[in-house]
C-alpha cells in the first residue's frame, strides 16, 4: 500500500471516530423512559435532558433543596414522544399553542408556567406554603 493509500485510509477512520465521538456525545444513552400519565402528581416539570435553561434551573431546585421539600414529577420530553404528548396535552389546557412551549415547562395544580422565573416563583411560593404549615 502506497503513502498516499495510507493516508486516506487514516483519515477515514479518524473521520469515523469523530463521527463516533460526537452521536454518542448527542444521544447520550438513547430515549427517555416513557411516564405513566395515570400516576403523575399534580405538579410536573417538563424538562429537556440537554436544554441549558432546564439544567440550569436543575442545579437551582437541588441547591435549594426543593425536591426534597415539595413532591413533584420530573419528566423528559426530548427523547419521549408519549412525555412531549403529554406535555403538550397539559399546556393546550391552558391554552398555549405547541408553537408557544418549551422547555423547562411546569405544569402544577391547573396551571402553566414556562421558563426559570415563572417555574423558580412558582416553588419560592409552594415552599413558603410547607414552611407555615
Amino acid at each position: 500500500m502506497g503513502k498516499k493509500q495510507t493516508l486516506i485510509l487514516v483519515l477515514i477512520i479518524v473521520i469515523a471516530a469523530i463521527v463516533g465521538v460526537i452521536y454518542l456525545a448527542f444521544y447520550q444513552g438513547g430515549s427517555s423512559p416513557d411516564a405513566d400519565e395515570s400516576k403523575l402528581s399534580d405538579i410536573i416539570l417538563f424538562y429537556g435532558r440537554e436544554c441549558p435553561h432546564c439544567q440550569a434551573l436543575e442545579k437551582s431546585l437541588a441547591e435549594q433543596k426543593i425536591t426534597e421539600k415539595i413532591k413533584f414529577d420530573q419528566v423528559e420530553v426530548y427523547h419521549s414522544r408519549k412525555n412531549a404528548g403529554i406535555m403538550n396535552k397539559k399546556a393546550q389546557s391552558c391554552g398555549i399553542n405547541n408553537e408557544d412551549l418549551g422547555v423547562p415547562f411546569l405544569f402544577a395544580k391547573g396551571q402553566c408556567y414556562i421558563g426559570n422565573p415563572d417555574i423558580e416563583a412558582f416553588f419560592q411560593k409552594e415552599l413558603t406554603a410547607v414552611a407555615s404549615e
